[in-house]
């Protein structure tokens, strides 16, 4: 490409998206400039990545908008009715700058009595209404808390399992690396043995294909590593969009035990979201408490002071003097037709309402609770078999025939065999580990605590 080609290439780059500006901003639709985030691999450990989402998750950082709209709420609450300024006057239209005969046979200003006047108008509530309204928006702004701290610990729990996930697909993929290595090297001695005469075609055909099989195994196992590696970025800010996050961590977590009874006691107590539901039924009570507070009216009490011009004494009709007068007015609706029963009913079927909200709530999270802690027991069951017999037993299989084959004792599909039943008990023990730290992660989301660590 010339230069003289390549500069007008840019001029008409730069005209069509100039143009493309314009057209979106006279079409009326927004024109948005996104900032691309920057390719990038991090090796993490568990507590860096909990910290970071903990710091940096887009979805935390809306949430905590939520306690603060709740306690500004509380300030709301507290706030009196603001009073109302009054300016009146008035202006004789009929007589103004007039003139007639006064009484002394003298002009005479015909015009009549004109006033200004300011007044003050404050609303006072009936006793009981800030109080409630304040209880309200108290629990109200607890329960937005408590909500908030819900939020951010299902957030951990969700990520420590997403962090598990790519601990596990991980070690799959290394595991599948290993097999994929040994039938590589076992396939280039089978060439040579070939070449020898020791073995015969079908041998080393075989032996190609079980190795085309683990290559594609080793593909697949490369996909899930980084579609789980890719997973993590979304617990975290903007600029991690397109960052390969290599987690670096464990998947052996000791045994524990724990006490059903006291689980079940500890969730009830302790959980956000249950705590959350009772400050909210809480709410829902002193809403009623409010809503009968509402059925007195408030009282609206005014000051008005008031300057009336005189009137000249020699006024033919109604000479008068200039005066100011103070006034003291009282004013409120006659609870007649609305005694708000409609508002009170409303209110008291909102507090039965989340009454029973939490009664439902904790059923659940009780047998949640009794769900997830013996999901917990059988993982750790199965993990302990693979530890205590399977993997030794596969491996000592595996290594057995690899002896025998190389000196002629077994077959070649007898090897093959005992390296793929190797393979798939590995990669079944790291998704044994998974499941079993998945198990306990889910145990904690039921109960309420968290001490995770990978």
């Amino acid at each position: 490409m010339s230069l003289a080609s390549f500069i007008f290439f840019m001029i008409w780059a730069a005209w069509g998206q100039t143009l493309a500006k314009t057209n979106a901003i006279s079409s009326g639709q927004p024109f948005w400039i996104v900032t691309n985030s920057i390719p990038a691999t991090n090796e993490i450990t568990f507590p860096e990545f909990l910290n970071e989402v903990a710091q940096a998750n887009l979805d935390y950082a809306a949430q905590r908008y939520n306690v603060d709209i709740a306690k500004a709420a509380i300030a709301i609450a507290k706030e009196f009715p603001n009073p109302t300024l009054q300016l009146n006057g008035d202006r004789d239209l009929t007589f103004h700058n007039k003139y007639g005969v006064g009484t002394d046979g003298k002009p005479a200003l015909l015009r009549q009595v004109e006033s200004r006047g300011v007044g003050l108008t404050q609303t006072i509530e009936y006793f009981g209404k800030r109080k409630w309204r304040i209880r309200t928006a108290d629990h109200a702004y607890h329960a937005a808390a408590a909500t908030l701290e819900d939020f951010l610990r299902n957030l951990k729990l969700d990520a420590s399992e997403a962090f598990a996930e790519a601990l596990a697909t991980q070690r799959t993929l290394e595991q599948q690396r290993k097999a994929a290595d040994y039938l590589n090297k076992l396939v280039a001695a089978q060439r040579h043995r070939l070449a020898a005469g020791d073995i015969g075609e079908t041998d080393l055909t075989q032996s190609r294909v079980d190795e085309l099989r683990s290559e594609n195994d080793l593909l697949n196992a490369q996909n899930d590593a980084q579609t789980a590696q890719l997973a993590l970025d979304t617990f975290l800010g903007r600029n991690r969009g397109q960052t390969t996050l290599v987690p670096r961590g464990k998947l052996e977590l000791e045994p524990r035990s724990f006490d059903a009874s006291r689980l079940v006691a500890s969730a009830l107590q302790n959980r956000p979201d249950l705590v959350a539901l009772r400050h909210s039924r809480d709410g829902a009570q002193s809403g009623v408490r409010l809503a009968k507070a509402n059925r007195l009216p408030d009282v609206d009490v005014g000051v008005t002071y008031t300057h009336n011009d005189g009137v000249a004494l020699n006024h033919p009709i109604d000479p008068t003097p200039a005066f100011d007068q103070l006034a003291l007015s009282l004013s409120f609706p006659l609870p007649l037709w609305n005694r708000n029963k409609a508002e009170i009913a409303t209110a008291r079927f909102a507090a039965e309402q989340s009454e029973k909200q939490l009664e439902a709530a904790e059923l659940k999270a009780e047998v949640q609770v009794r769900q997830t802690y013996s999901t917990y027991q059988l993982m750790q069951e199965r993990v302990r078999k693979f530890q205590e017999e399977l993997l030794k037993g596969a491996d000592d299989v595996l290594n057995a025939k690899r002896f025998s084959y190389e000196h002629g004792q077994t077959t070649l599909l007898d090897l093959l065999d005992a390296q793929r039943a190797d393979n798939d008990i590995h990669q079944s023990y790291n998704d044994a580990l998974a499941d079993v730290a998945k198990a306990l992660i889910e145990l904690e989301r039921a109960v309420g605590f968290w001490d995770v660590e990978l």
